[in-house]
């Protein structure tokens, strides 16, 4: 018979089919054990104080008027062009730091070009970190 079972009527244990899953779960085993990352491989950055802190993104904004503003204060007039005040500002953090990150803040209604006018201070004052962000009006 094809069950297993003996002419004497007795059942028959096959052991060949459960080699073959027992070989195949320790192959599967050993894979997957030798794929783990160890915990002292893993390299992460923890926050804590420090130099962390000194990469705070410094916002400018641009109101709709056109006043430019560093960290929420207002710097040069509405209506120069070349933003002394938001250039020095700028160059002095960049000595310290050059990796510091800069965010513009446009208002939705700004004019595009006092949008270029920030764009050109921080080219002038050595900014490499830049992005834009949207503004809270």
């Amino acid at each position: 018979m094809a069950g297993g079972t003996g002419s004497d009527g007795e059942f028959g244990l096959q052991i060949a089919p459960m080699l073959d899953i027992l070989f195949v779960l320790l192959l599967f085993f050993m894979v997957c054990a030798g794929a783990q990352k160890h915990e002292a491989s893993i390299t992460t950055q923890l926050p804590g104080s420090g130099a962390a802190d000194a990469n705070i993104p410094i916002r400018i904004g641009i109101d709709i008027d056109g006043q430019v503003t560093c960290q929420n204060a207002p710097v040069d007039s509405v209506t120069g062009d070349d933003l002394p005040q938001l250039i020095a500002r700028l160059r002095t953090v960049m000595q310290s730091n050059p990796s510091q990150p800069v965010i513009i803040t446009p208002s939705p209604s700004t004019k595009h070009q006092r949008v270029v006018d920030v764009l050109n201070a921080c080219a002038a004052a050595g900014v490499k970190n830049l992005a834009f962000g949207s503004s809270s009006e």
